[in-house]
C-alpha cells in the first residue's frame, strides 16, 4: 500500500458552498449596519417674521377658546379635549419653527431643549392617553395660552 493512498483526501468546499456562506455573513453585516442606531442630526429652526408670528399667535388663541367653548358645552370629552390640545401646542411650534413636531413622540421631543413644549407634552401624556384622568383640563388650557403668549 502506497504512503500516498493512506491519506485521507483534503476536505473540498464546492462552490456553492462557499457562495451560501459569502451571502450569509454579508446579511448579517447588512443588518448590522441597517439596524445600528443612527444619530440624529438636530433640526434647524426657520422663524416667520415678527408680523407672522403675532398672526399665529392670535390664531392659536383663537383655536383655545373654541376648544374652551366645545368643552363648557360638553360637546367633546376631556380625553378628545387633550388630544386637541397636543394638536394645536404641536402645529403652533410647527408653525413658528419649521420643526415637525407634530409627528414626534415626547422622547423625539426632549433633545430639541423646547423646554416648554416638552413640559407641555409631558402634561398632556397620561390624560391623553387614560381612558380615565383627574387632571384639570382648565390648568393644562392655561398653561397652553401661557406658552403661546410667551414663545419667542
Amino acid at each position: 500500500m502506497n504512503r500516498q493512498d493512506a491519506l485521507q483526501p483534503m476536505f473540498h468546499y464546492s462552490p456553492a458552498f462557499i457562495i451560501i456562506i459569502l451571502l450569509i455573513i454579508g446579511y448579517i453585516i447588512y443588518l448590522i449596519i441597517k439596524n445600528s442606531p443612527k444619530k440624529k442630526e438636530k433640526p434647524v429652526i426657520v422663524e416667520p417674521k415678527k408680523v407672522y408670528k403675532s398672526t399665529i399667535k392670535n390664531n392659536y388663541k383663537k383655536k383655545l377658546n373654541e376648544l374652551e367653548k366645545e368643552l363648557n358645552e360638553d360637546k367633546i370629552t376631556t380625553r378628545k379635549a387633550y388630544q386637541k390640545l397636543s394638536m394645536i401646542i404641536r402645529n403652533f411650534v410647527y408653525e413658528t419653527t419649521n420643526i415637525k413636531v407634530q409627528y414626534y413622540t415626547l422622547e423625539e421631543i426632549r433633545p430639541l431643549n423646547m423646554d416648554q413644549l416638552t413640559k407641555l407634552v409631558e402634561e398632556y401624556y397620561v390624560p391623553e392617553f387614560a381612558k380615565d384622568s383627574t387632571t384639570k383640563i382648565e390648568t393644562s388650557l392655561k398653561h397652553t395660552r401661557e406658552v403661546i403668549e410667551k414663545w419667542q
